[in-house]
């Protein structure tokens, strides 16, 4: 081959190469689009009304957990150049797990809650 036609080839290839490149994304998005959308027509449908008093029971128990207990705070501080005592750091995740496992528990009393069937 001369090298003309080597360029050419080169150029053709690198078009094709993106090309499918597109062509993969557009599928791949195309398939989280059409993922999810599954997703939700499979989801558990509830009425007005039991959106709402599932909303009131889980705001009813947020509201009722103690946020004041500063064992479930964890604070690094600093000083910065200035001389001033500054927070640098601040984690509540044990506070957070807490409210995660109260609100299962809120959810678990609203639905029916069983174990995944196996698909054969």
């Amino acid at each position: 081959m001369k090298k003309e036609q080597i360029e050419m080839r080169i150029k053709e290839i690198g078009t094709l190469v993106l090309d499918s490149q597109k062509e993969q994304s557009n599928y791949t998005g195309e398939l989280a689009s059409l993922h999810s959308e599954l997703a939700m027509l499979n989801a558990p449908t509830l009425t007005e009304e039991q959106a709402t008093e599932l909303n009131e029971r889980l705001c009813d128990h947020i509201d009722s957990m103690d946020n004041t207990d500063s064992d479930n705070f964890d604070f690094e501080f600093e000083i910065d150049y200035d001389n001033r005592i500054t927070v640098s750091h601040f984690d509540c995740s044990d506070l957070l797990e807490g409210m995660k496992n109260e609100l299962q528990e809120v959810v678990a009393d609203f639905f029916k809650v069983g174990e995944d069937e196996d698909e054969e």
